[in-house]
């Protein structure tokens, strides 16, 4: 009788918080035919992910002392499991990984770009990055892009060759669970209790964000467009869910704005956002760069258009003047003439809401993505 073996893929990420987009995603390759193993910072993350994790204490940021000592674990526990295929993204799992892949010897070595945080920093800092993004680049035999225009930006930086490139279908992190994200699935009693909770009535018009409240996040952007707003039209507020980041702090006055507006409902991080998009007429991504914005797409498969900066994995997420619009990049005068453009157009705005679960059915299933990463792993 003949024993076929399994291919063994090992998949590396820095923090826990990464296996929120790739938990079903591992789960789907180990039920077809892979041995799959997780390797990620968080010893304590085995209670609750559902799946076998092994731990190596990664640090986000560079740290010449613990980097050489996670760099030999990770490559004897390499050595050990001997893969045939490692995928390992986040800038820190994904620099180690790759080293250690390369000296290890294993065959197939994948860097997952998630996005370039250099496109936000500068100086020495900017520097360095460059020059860790780039060995993960060289190391690897593959780097697989989340987006087409992280997939440019890669490329005009001169990180990659483009015959080195992958990309799956039209990009994400991990497309989208349409049995979640869907105002057909949703509990209205939730939402109208959620409603009644934040004090949203029938007649607020409701500006929404899901995400970190940085400045690399265009917080501070967001928060000028909507406080000139709000003068002239007093049933509008905007509901933020995310928390304040200490690493990349907004101005004083717009944090004090968020704080104190009588229209401003901030909300902490939830991972369960679909109640709050239920509540949203319109949906704001003033990034400055991603990787790819699942927010985006969340947004849209529960019907609310998107109005978002011509950025890096931002652009990518919508289908411009169907889905969305897109406004040029740090312009607070942009985001809210494309906000008062959509409120005073119910029909646009309507023709948009329609619009966009079609699109995010069409290319952010994750299901479809899920058979398409596992139709290029057995090309591996």
């Amino acid at each position: 009788m003949e024993v076929i073996l399994m291919k063994k893929l090992v998949q590396g990420v820095t923090s826990s918080l990464s296996l929120l987009f790739i938990k079903e995603q591992v789960e789907y390759i180990r039920g077809n035919g892979f041995e799959v193993k997780v390797v990620c910072n968080d010893e304590a993350v085995n209670a609750n992910a559902r799946m076998p994790v092994d731990h190596i204490p990664f640090d986000r940021e560079i740290n010449l002392r613990n980097d050489p000592i996670n760099l030999y674990r990770l490559y004897m526990y390499l050595r050990r499991e001997s893969p045939d295929i490692i995928n390992f993204g986040t800038p820190k799992a994904g620099l180690l990984g790759m080293i250690a892949g390369y000296l290890s010897g294993v065959e197939t070595r994948i860097y997952i770009q998630r996005g370039l945080r250099l496109e936000t920093v500068s100086g020495m800092k900017k520097m360095i990055l460059y020059m860790t993004e780039k060995i993960a680049c060289t190391l690897s035999t593959h780097v697989m892009v989340i987006s087409d225009s992280l997939e440019r930006e890669v490329i005009r930086r001169r990180l990659v060759r483009p015959r080195k490139i992958v990309r799956i279908g039209r990009g994400s992190s991990s497309g989208i669970n349409l049995e979640r994200f869907s105002p057909e699935v949703v509990e209205r009693e939730k939402v109208e209790s959620l409603a009644e909770r934040l004090g949203i009535q029938p007649s607020d018009f409701i500006i929404g964000y899901v995400g970190r409240i940085a400045g690399d996040k265009g917080s501070n952007e967001l928060i000028e467009a909507f406080a000139t707003l709000s003068d002239a039209y007093p049933n509008i507020k905007l509901l933020i869910i995310g928390d304040f980041e200490a690493g990349d702090p907004i101005e004083d006055v717009h944090r004090k704005t968020i704080t104190n507006h009588d229209r401003i409902i901030r909300e902490p991080y939830t991972d369960k956002p679909e109640h709050y998009y239920m509540l949203m007429d319109l949906f704001v991504l003033p990034t400055y760069r991603e990787g790819f914005s699942n927010v985006s797409i969340e947004a849209q498969a529960m019907g609310v258009p998107v109005i978002t900066f011509d950025a890096t994995g931002a652009r990518d997420t919508i289908d411009p003047g169907t889905t969305g619009l897109i406004v040029p990049s740090n312009d607070a005068r942009g985001i809210e003439a494309s906000l008062e453009l959509l409120m005073n157009d119910d029909e646009k705005r309507r023709e948009m809401s329609k619009n966009a679960p079609k699109f995010i059915r069409t290319h952010f299933d994750r299901k479809h993505m899920h058979e398409q990463l596992l139709a290029f792993y057995n090309t591996l």
